[in-house]
């Protein structure tokens, strides 16, 4: 004959689990830190721009030109004539450490900004 009664330990059980559940399903957004700055780094140097600022940076590298938009607090090429286009492909980057390359140009977009830039820490 089932039982019909939940004990103790049923209920300790289903407690356990569903805590363990609401932790993966919580850290997947504590894996980043949202960037704060864009560094566009190129062969004639570097620039810093705030992702909290919408606006368009129009860029000219190696003889090709690119047009970069800041919007939302995401960074991607939104136009460029390079020969691959790569880097028009990029999805928009947010997260700090992501990055979107147009190598043909020799230029680097990288978001920086919370721990998250920290590669390793020793201690």
């Amino acid at each position: 004959m089932p039982r019909t009664k939940l004990s103790v330990l049923d209920l300790a059980c289903i407690l356990l689990i569903l805590m363990v559940a609401l932790v993966l399903l919580w850290s997947p957004w504590q894996g980043t830190q949202r960037g704060e700055i864009l560094l566009i780094s190129t062969p004639e140097g570097q620039m810093e721009y705030a992702l909290d600022v919408d606006r368009t940076v129009s860029l000219s590298s190696r003889g090709i030109k690119l047009l970069v938009e800041i919007r939302d607090g995401a960074a991607y090429v939104k136009e460029s004539d390079c020969p691959d286009g790569v880097c028009l492909a990029s999805r928009p980057i947010r997260q700090s450490g992501e990055t979107v390359l147009c190598a043909p140009a020799g230029v680097r977009l990288t978001v920086k900004g919370g721990d998250a830039d920290v590669d390793f820490v020793a201690g």
